[in-house]
């Protein structure tokens, strides 16, 4: 089961096409997408997607790094009451950003961890955005303690090393568009560390589109690609990557 484990499809960036997107993806083969919903507001948007196309969009709510300084206990608790839809089945996404994101990170550092204790709650995955911050992510996760269903090492764009780090901390390690790009050799050898049991496949639509479709716009049918991609690493058939990386997902997402 091929599934698209992070996918802003409620973007404007799909307002004119988005039936036939969508439709371009269970196409393609792709059986389960998970909407990302950014702060309650895009929670509430990704929900309403997710009622539109029951068991095969799902949905999630976070702040992201880059919303970290409106984080707030109403903002958490308006994020905890969307969270007990069955269609919600993770939070976030969530995490640490000292690459672009102007936030101090001291507040990030505080909204994750709030994050963190919601999703240990609400008893679901976490989705954690993590870049050039893997040892400050790494010491909040050790400090606040990684919510019992685990989660996702979303858009995992670092090496070997970090990579087994991930699924030593309890992660599945989640590869978007990128490992298909001719200048991403350490995100291969990345995936050569790893098992397929330790994978899942997303897209991060509509950013990071893989070749052949790389400074396009990204949509979840071309997360087949990413798929076939680690299964030409692996030397395995694409099939059989679909079905453990899709079983991967499932298991943390809760879904049938």
């Amino acid at each position: 089961m091929l599934i698209d484990t992070h996918a802003h499809i409620n973007f404007d960036a799909y307002d004119a096409d988005r039936p036939d997107m969508i439709r371009r993806a269970f196409d393609a083969g792709v059986e389960r997408i998970v909407c990302i919903g950014m702060m309650p507001e895009g929670g509430r948007s990704a929900l309403a997607l997710a009622r539109q196309y029951p068991g095969k969009v799902y949905c999630s709510v976070g702040i992201h790094p880059y919303d970290a300084d409106q984080y707030s206990d109403q903002v958490i608790a308006e994020m905890e009451t969307l969270l007990r839809e069955p269609e919600m089945v993770l939070c976030g996404e969530m995490g640490i950003d000292t690459f672009k994101c102007k936030i101090p990170l001291d507040i990030q550092k505080q909204a994750f961890a709030a994050q963190l204790k919601l999703a240990t709650r609400a008893n679901k995955g976490v989705c954690i955005h993590c870049r050039d911050a893997f040892p400050i992510v790494r010491e909040v996760l050790e400090t606040t303690g990684v919510p019992p269903r685990g989660g996702f090492a979303h858009c995992f764009s670092d090496g070997p090393e970090e990579a087994l780090a991930w699924v030593k901390l309890g992660f599945k390690v989640s590869f978007a568009g990128q490992v298909t790009f001719k200048n991403a050799e350490k995100l291969r050898e990345a995936v050569k560390a790893l098992r397929p049991e330790d994978i899942v496949v997303e897209t991060d639509c509509p950013y990071l589109a893989p070749d052949p479709h790389r400074g396009k716009r990204n949509e979840p049918a071309y997360v087949a690609h990413t798929a076939s991609k680690l299964a030409a690493i692996w030397d395995m058939d694409v099939a059989e990557v679909r079905r453990i990386t899709g079983a991967n997902a499932r298991k943390v997402l809760g879904i049938g």
